[in-house]
């Protein structure tokens, strides 16, 4: 966990004009052990200002009325991946965001490693999928 709070500290200095990230967690996790890591992420990223997060405990289904947030991450009860949903193609975002996404990508992987394997929609269809569900429904597409 030390490696993902050298992470947010170098985060914070490089990303000085950026507003916050709004993240959105999706967590059916039902293991202690994968609770404290993602709560040890959220906590790390948190303290440097760049980022504010919200959490769900089901996979959401009405449409979402707040502000759109600028990534969503679907931790599903089982399976080998954590689900990664941004706005895509990440190439149209603002160079800001897209290494704040980067950040909280990597600090994902190294919490989770080598339990789960983040993917995005760059990656698999399911993660692009999803992002354009989340988009749909409102949940996604704060730039």
């Amino acid at each position: 966990m030390r490696k993902s709070a050298v992470l947010a500290a170098l985060l914070a200095l490089a990303l000085p004009g950026l507003a916050q990230v709004r993240v959105l967690l999706v967590d059916e996790t039902q293991t202690l052990e994968e609770s404290l890591r993602l709560l040890g992420v959220v906590r790390a990223l948190r303290a440097t200002g760049a980022f504010a997060f919200q959490a769900l405990p089901a996979f959401p289904t009405a449409p979402w009325t707040g502000a759109p947030f600028h990534a969503v991450v679907y931790l599903p009860a089982q399976g080998p991946y954590l689900w990664f949903s941004a706005p895509w193609p990440e190439a149209l975002l603002p160079p800001e965001l897209r290494e704040a996404l980067a950040a909280l990508r990597h600090a994902l992987a190294q919490a989770f490693a080598p339990w789960r394997e983040v993917r995005g929609p760059a990656e698999d269809l399911y993660p692009l999928l999803l992002t354009l569900y989340f988009a749909s429904r409102g949940y996604l597409g704060g730039r």
